[in-house]
């Protein structure tokens, strides 16, 4: 990574421009172009350092319900369970682990009751029935910015 590369990203974790055209401020700010800052977003992201860019909500605010999981799933059905877990939209991340407890996700949903059935349904339909559901008990913020050296 170049000065620029370092730059670009450090701006991005903690003063990205939220406003109708973010790529032509960040533009401004470099000389260049509103093209030629989305071009650079792009080779960023197809040379694997970016992957994307997300806002991040407290979802406790807008009256969502959410929890992290974690199943003991065979080696033999983690394909199977992975794309059963894959198929919800309401499913934020997915993890292998090398752990008794090696499938773990988060999921989300607009109440109690919905989250409920999505994890029975996952549970069903996987036949996975050892599942962990990790609430949240107490939030802790916590700000992640990568140091680019």
């Amino acid at each position: 990574m170049n000065a620029k590369d370092k730059k670009f990203l450090k701006g991005l974790q903690t003063d990205f421009p939220l406003i109708s055209r973010p790529f032509a401020a960040l533009a401004d700010e470099t000389g260049d172009t509103e093209d030629e800052m989305l071009a650079y977003f792009k080779k960023l992201k197809a040379d694997g350092i970016l992957r994307y860019i997300a806002t991040m909500f407290d979802l406790r605010k807008l009256g969502i319900v959410s929890s992290l999981i974690a199943l003991r799933v065979p080696k033999s059905k983690i394909s199977k369970t992975v794309k059963i877990i894959n198929a919800y939209p309401n499913i934020s991340h997915n993890y292998l682990r090398a752990d008794t407890y090696n499938v773990w996700f988060t999921v989300s949903a607009a109440s109690e009751r919905k989250l409920k059935s999505i994890l029975a349904e996952i549970r069903q339909k996987s036949g996975i029935s050892d599942m962990l559901d990790l609430r949240t008990r107490q939030v802790f913020k916590s700000q992640a910015i990568f140091e680019l050296k």
